[in-house]
C-alpha cells in the first residue's frame, strides 16, 4: 500500500486515539469532485459511485485494524473499441496500521539477508504517526487494484489483424531452408 498522499482526492481522516471498545463505524460516500479526481489519477473514464463502509478498531496493543467493503461503479475504456465499459466495484477491506515506532513496522531480513514475503499471507502493516490516519489514499489504491486490466465491451473480440506490411521481411524460414536442402539431395 501507499503512505498518505496530500494530493489524494479522497480524504477520510480517522481519529484513532480513543476508539470505542467495539470499534468505530466509518462511511465515505465520495462526492462528484472526489470521484472525478480518483478517476483521473487512475486513468479511467469515470466513477459513477464510490462508497466505503468500514469498521476501525484497536488491533493488538497499539495498532489499528480497518475492515469493511468498498462498493461502487466505474467506467473504463474498452481495449478494442475505446467505448465505455461499466464495472462494478465490490472489494473487501482488511488493513492493519501500526505506529512508526512499532517493532511490527520494521521487516527484518532472514538469515540470508533477503526479505521473504508470502504472497498469500497477510499484508505488512502500514504505519501511522500521531492519532489520525487518512484512509482516503488506501481506498483509492484498493479501487485501482480492483480494475480489470483489459476491459472489453460485451460481444467484442480482438480481430486477427496482421500489422506487419511485409510478413516474410526477406527472412527465410528455417524449415523452408531445410526443405530446399533436402530437395537438392534427392
Amino acid at each position: 500500500m501507499t503512505k498518505a498522499d496530500s494530493a489524494a482526492p479522497l480524504k477520510l481522516i480517522v481519529h484513532v486515539a480513543r476508539l470505542p471498545q467495539a470499534g468505530m463505524p466509518v462511511r465515505l460516500e465520495a462526492t462528484e469532485t472526489e470521484r472525478a479526481g480518483v478517476a483521473e489519477r487512475l486513468g479511467i473514464l469515470a466513477i459513477g459511485e464510490l462508497v466505503a463502509d468500514l469498521l476501525v478498531r484497536r488491533w493488538k496493543r497499539d495498532g489499528i485494524a480497518v475492515d469493511g467493503r468498498i462498493t461502487g461503479s466505474l467506467d473504463q475504456a474498452c481495449v478494442v473499441t475505446l467505448d465505455p465499459v461499466r464495472e462494478v466495484v465490490d472489494e473487501k477491506v482488511e488493513l492493519v496500521f501500526v505506529p512508526e515506532t512499532s517493532k511490527l513496522a520494521r521487516i527484518q531480513p532472514e538469515g540470508d539477508g533477503e526479505l521473504h514475503l508470502d504472497p498469500d499471507g497477510a499484508d505488512i502493516p502500514e504505519t501511522f504517526r500521531g492519532d489520525t490516519i487518512d484512509l482516503g489514499p488506501f481506498i483509492e489504491e484498493l479501487v485501482g487494484l480492483s480494475l480489470d486490466p483489459y476491459p472489453r465491451a460485451r460481444d467484442v473480440e480482438f480481430s486477427e489483424l496482421d500489422t506487419d506490411p511485409d510478413p516474410s521481411g526477406g527472412k527465410v524460414s528455417p524449415f523452408a531452408a531445410l526443405g530446399r536442402l533436402k530437395g537438392s539431395d534427392g
